[in-house]
C-alpha cells in the first residue's frame, strides 16, 4: 500500500521537455514541507550569507529564480535585507502558492511565471540572484546562467545552491523525484559550468557538504561504519559574482555561450 502510494504522488502525468522537466507530485509536495524550509532552504541562505559575508550587495534588487512556492521569500528578506524581491517559476502553480506568500512580507515582492532563461527582465535589473536548485530540473543550464549573466549589474552577485549527481541518481531520489538526466552534475562540473558562463569565482567561495538528509540510509549507515570513506560531495553552494567590465556586447555573449555548452 505504502508503494502505492508513493508511486501514485510520483507521477505527473506530463513528458518532460528539454527547458524543464516538471517536479513530479511528491516532490511538489516535499517543497512545502518544513524539512525543506528547515534543513535545506533555510542551511543554503544562512551558509550563503555566511560565504559573503561584507560583500553582500546593500540596498539589492534580489531575483529568486525558480523561487517554486515562495518559501525563500521570507529568509532573503531577514537575511539578505533587499529593497524589492521578484520571485520566477515556470509552474504555474507553485507561483500562485508564491504570491500570496509574498503578500504577507514587508518587502515589495512580485511573483511571475515564465523561464528563467527567456527574456524577461531588462538587462542589469537585479543586485542579486538566488538560484537554489534550479539547474539540474533543465536541460538549458547554458542559457540560463547567459541571462542570469545580462540581467546583473556589473559586480552583483549569483548565489548558486544545487543538488549533485551522486545524490540526484540515487535510487531514493530517482523513485520520488523526477529530473532530466543529462543535466545532472557533480560539484566541480556545477563550479565549471558557472565560470564557463562569464563568473568570477574564488576557491573561498564554494563549499561542497553531504547533509544527512543526503546521505544512504539518511546517514544511518554511516553510524554503522558503511559507506564512510571516499563518498563525493552530494551539495555544492557557489557565490559567484559578474565581472565590473562590460559583458554585454552580442561576440562576447556568444562566445561565452559557447564555453559554456563546452564545459
Amino acid at each position: 500500500m505504502l508503494l502505492n502510494t508513493i508511486f501514485s504522488l510520483s507521477k505527473s502525468g506530463k513528458k518532460p521537455n528539454r527547458s524543464w522537466v516538471r517536479e513530479t507530485k511528491f516532490g511538489r509536495w516535499f517543497l512545502g514541507t518544513h524539512t525543506w524550509y528547515r534543513y535545506v532552504l533555510s542551511a543554503a541562505v544562512i551558509d550563503f550569507k555566511q560565504m559573503v559575508g561584507a560583500r553582500l550587495p546593500v540596498q539589492a534588487r534580489l531575483l529568486d529564480a525558480g523561487c517554486g512556492q515562495g518559501m525563500a521569500f521570507g529568509l532573503l528578506q531577514t537575511h539578505f535585507k533587499p529593497v524589492a524581491i521578484v520571485g520566477i517559476d515556470i509552474d504555474r502553480e507553485q507561483t500562485s502558492k508564491a504570491t500570496k506568500y509574498a503578500a504577507s512580507l514587508s518587502t515589495p515582492t512580485k511573483v511571475i511565471s515564465g523561464n528563467a532563461s527567456g527574456k524577461v527582465f531588462d538587462a542589469e535589473s537585479f543586485d542579486i540572484i538566488f538560484c537554489h536548485q534550479l539547474l539540474h530540473h533543465t536541460g538549458e543550464q547554458c542559457e540560463v546562467l547567459r541571462e542570469f549573466l545580462r540581467i546583473l549589474k556589473p559586480g552583483g552577485l549569483l548565489l548558486v545552491g544545487e543538488s549533485c549527481k551522486s545524490f540526484i541518481e540515487s535510487a531514493p531520489v530517482r523513485l520520488l523525484f523526477r529530473h532530466p538526466k543529462m543535466a545532472q552534475k557533480d560539484a566541480e562540473g556545477y563550479v565549471s559550468l558557472v565560470r564557463h558562463a562569464g563568473f568570477h569565482i574564488d576557491a573561498s567561495d564554494i563549499r561542497t557538504s553531504r547533509p544527512w538528509w543526503s546521505r544512504r540510509l539518511l546517514g544511518l549507515a554511516q553510524k554503522f561504519g558503511i559507506g564512510i570513506h571516499d563518498r563525493p560531495p552530494t551539495e555544492v553552494l557557489i557565490a559567484a559574482f559578474k565581472p565590473l567590465e562590460d559583458c554585454g556586447d552580442n561576440g562576447k555573449m556568444e562566445s561565452l555561450l559557447l564555453d559554456c555548452a563546452a564545459s
